[in-house]
């Protein structure tokens, strides 16, 4: 079997790492997370996101970036807990719409993400998983981050509305929806099989 790459994306606290840890057992791919506990800028930037925007972003960016390179290099099949795509598209963007990333600072990061855009394979399936801001509050308090429980709604809204810009314009690759209004894997177990059937019908294997 040709190795493959599934990523998942989709808001803060959808789900995105519960059901690719899931998916990827499941299919016995190897799994890859998003730097968050270890990422060294991450508390400080909810609490001041204007003066650590760029720092956030950037090594989230290069982190996303190697990892990518490392499942290339080493040519295994893996899931990718969310796409590097979001990370200029939703999460850059906003920042910088909103006024807390500045315009010489956007354009830098900019520039790198389409640097690597060069260098990097595209996934064989995004698995999207689509959640309303309500649910993702909701998810939020269950998993109890502080952080990201003192960041005012407003934020996590308009990611949503980038996020629903965004996917209609994806074009890289298959994508796969899940409505996490209806799927809930911790409440409900059962569900990963149908999405794993899904997800083995798309790619093929």
């Amino acid at each position: 079997m040709d190795c493959k790459i599934i990523v998942f994306a989709g808001n803060v606290g959808a789900g995105k790492s519960t059901l690719a840890r899931a998916v990827g057992k499941q299919l016995g791919f190897e799994i890859f997370y998003e730097s968050v506990v270890d990422n060294p800028f991450l508390e400080d930037f909810y609490y001041d996101q204007k003066k650590w925007a760029y720092h956030l972003q950037t090594y989230f960016l290069v982190h996303r970036f190697s990892i990518i390179k490392e499942a290339e290099i080493r040519k295994i099949n893996a899931v990718f807990d969310r796409s590097i795509y979001e990370d200029a598209a939703i999460f850059a963007r906003n920042l910088y719409e909103t006024g807390k990333m500045g315009k010489r600072e956007f354009e830098t990061y900019i520039h790198m993400f389409n640097s690597m855009m060069r260098y990097i394979r595209h996934p064989d399936l995004l698995v999207y998983v689509d959640a309303d801001v309500d649910t993702i509050l909701s998810r939020i308090r269950r998993r109890g981050r502080q952080m990201e429980l003192e960041v005012p709604i407003a934020y996590w809204q308009q990611l949503d509305n980038l996020y629903k810009k965004w996917i209609k314009e994806y074009d890289f690759s298959p994508i796969y929806t899940i409505d996490a209004t209806k799927i809930d894997i911790v409440s409900n177990p059962d569900q990963i099989n149908d999405v794993v059937n899904d997800i083995r019908d798309i790619l093929g294997i």
